[in-house]
């Protein structure tokens, strides 16, 4: 038997009528598959338990819970196998909305259980999609078995980060950062990859083996969504001087989780992770935005207008490697942002 248990935030304001028709849905449901458990109303989130049998709980959670528009924001606190005994056998769901039985609970302890359940969520938004993904299907990411996968490896960061870091206040750095990272994110969800680490103004991410159009599609979109901000910044703002490089590797790679019993990271290593890091940084030198090795070329089946860069022998790699770049990109006028960058009022803050 399984047991399982999540929160979850309203999607929209949830009268008592609508809280009613969850319960007598979720009893029905239950009750027909074996399913027992209790649910908690408490502000705008949810707190749900349940248990059952281990295929009926998975399809449960994937199949209704997971697609349920009336909720959002689900996080799975806790999936657990081979349990004994039940905790709720009289109740198939059980309702508790605490936003209408004011005295089930003293104040006090409404106000930890409220804090709690946003501590999650406020935790939840800094990890990673990868692990928010394992938590959403109830996969306890720590017991996740290392494994080598073949992977196409997109690297991003700023062109320039160490001339706007010296010239900008800390909030305005930060908002530069993050204007490129959530390009890059927003890029990166949308052709379906993964974003695996923040690496300060960098941004690691992997797409499947057979999805390399869609990491030379998640670059192009990049670059064209980079374009869109600096049309719209001021010219006053570092904004309009916002530009970042891409490199993309194909290879193998090892997933898995690293770290010690303080600090955990669930992470992508290996030659095919440096590569993309590598080829990034010559963004710079040979100014074009987007470089690929021809193992992405070579797996790519759209037309993309790659054109050789030559061979160039890359920091870490033993042979020369044949690079490209991309015909429908414009040239990187590396010497005249950083001029421009230069350019811009120093701050006087120094904290």
């Amino acid at each position: 038997m399984k047991r399982l248990s999540y929160i979850s935030r309203f999607a929209r304001p949830l009268t008592k009528r609508d809280i009613d028709a969850i319960h007598l849905s979720a009893t029905r449901y239950n009750r027909e598959h074996g399913v027992t458990g209790i649910l908690v109303c408490l502000g705008d989130m949810f707190f749900q338990e349940l248990e059952g049998k281990g295929a009926v709980i998975d399809k449960l959670y994937n199949e209704r819970i997971l697609q349920d528009n009336r909720h959002q924001n689900v996080l799975c606190l806790n999936s657990v196998n081979g349990v004994g005994a039940r905790m709720f056998p009289d109740w198939h769901m059980q309702i508790f909305n605490l936003n209408e039985e004011t005295e089930v609970l003293p104040m006090a302890f409404r106000q930890a259980l409220i804090a709690l359940l946003e501590s999650n969520h406020m935790i939840s938004q800094y990890t990673q999609p990868s692990i928010l993904r394992f938590l959403e299907r109830g996969i306890n990411p720590t017991l996740i078995k290392p494994r080598r996968l073949r992977a196409t490896v997109l690297f991003s960061d700023i062109v320039g980060f160490s001339y706007f870091a010296e010239r900008l206040k800390p909030v305005d750095l930060i908002d530069l950062v993050n204007s490129h990272i959530d390009a890059c994110t927003q890029s990166v969800d949308r052709n379906g990859g993964q974003v695996n680490k923040l690496l300060g103004d960098g941004v690691l991410a992997y797409f499947p083996q057979r999805r390399a159009d869609a990491a030379v599609a998640a670059a192009t979109d990049l670059i064209e969504e980079m374009n869109r901000r600096r049309s719209r910044a001021s010219g006053t703002s570092p904004h309009h001087l916002l530009y970042g490089g891409v490199g993309l590797a194909n290879g193998m790679v090892y997933e898995g989780n690293i770290g010690s019993a303080l600090k955990r990271d669930f992470t992508i290593l290996g030659n095919t992770v440096n590569l993309a890091s590598r080829l990034e940084s010559l963004t710079r030198v040979l100014k074009v935005p987007v470089i690929a090795t021809a193992s992405v070329t070579d797996r790519a089946r759209r037309s993309w207008g790659f054109q050789s860069l030559g061979a160039h022998t890359l920091k870490g790699q033993s042979e020369a490697l044949e690079i490209f770049g991309l015909k429908l990109v414009q040239s990187l006028h590396v010497d005249k942002l950083y001029q421009q960058i230069t350019g811009l009022r120093r701050s006087n803050e120094r904290d």
